[in-house]
């Protein structure tokens, strides 16, 4: 099983944010599966039949992001799907009174949420979107090995609990992944 399908049945969080890290690896190495396979595909310790699988996830994955315009910027549909399906659980729990687990988790995500959106410049409204992107911007950081701030640690643990809890519920909704 490749490592997209494990994360999609895991964690669809961690599956969106894997997903955006794709696009920026696609984007990166100017979309030519040839270079993604000798500096990544060819790096996981797998069978021939399995690495074809993967190299072929790949080049469908870079023809979606081409017919979707996507060469410079922007998300798939894929990921845009997903996150809107994720905001309307987060709304649906939201208005659901009974549930203070999920009332909480946003009370204390819900300030460092605005001042994201702000310091980013983020056009959304789709507060769920906000938060993952966040988190893909937390992952850049220490991928760069940047110093992080106690205060950015702190906010973004906020936006991981909200969004844990709403992957727990997308996952009993789906349960196939």
């Amino acid at each position: 099983m490749i490592v997209a399908e494990i994360k999609k049945k895991e964690n669809v969080v961690e599956y969106i944010i894997y997903l955006k890290q794709v696009q920026d690896i696609i984007r990166a190495n100017n979309f030519d599966i040839n270079k993604i396979d000798r500096l990544i595909i060819s790096k996981y310790q797998v069978d021939p039949k399995t690495e074809n699988q993967i190299k072929e996830w790949y080049s469908d994955f870079i023809l979606s992001m081409k017919s979707e315009k996507l060469e410079k910027s922007g998300d798939i549909d894929t990921i845009r799907n997903l996150t809107d399906e994720l905001n309307k659980i987060h709304l649906a729990l939201l208005s659901d009174e009974n549930n203070y687990k999920h009332q909480e988790l946003y009370r204390w995500a819900k300030p460092n949420i605005e001042e994201y959106k702000k310091i980013s410049r983020q056009g959304s409204d789709n507060e769920i979107e906000i938060a993952i992107n966040a988190l893909y911007g937390l992952l850049l950081l220490r991928l760069q090995k940047k110093e992080i701030s106690v205060e950015t640690i702190e906010a973004m643990q906020t936006f991981s609990n909200l969004l844990a809890h709403i992957a727990l519920v997308y996952h009993k909704l789906h349960p196939e992944g």
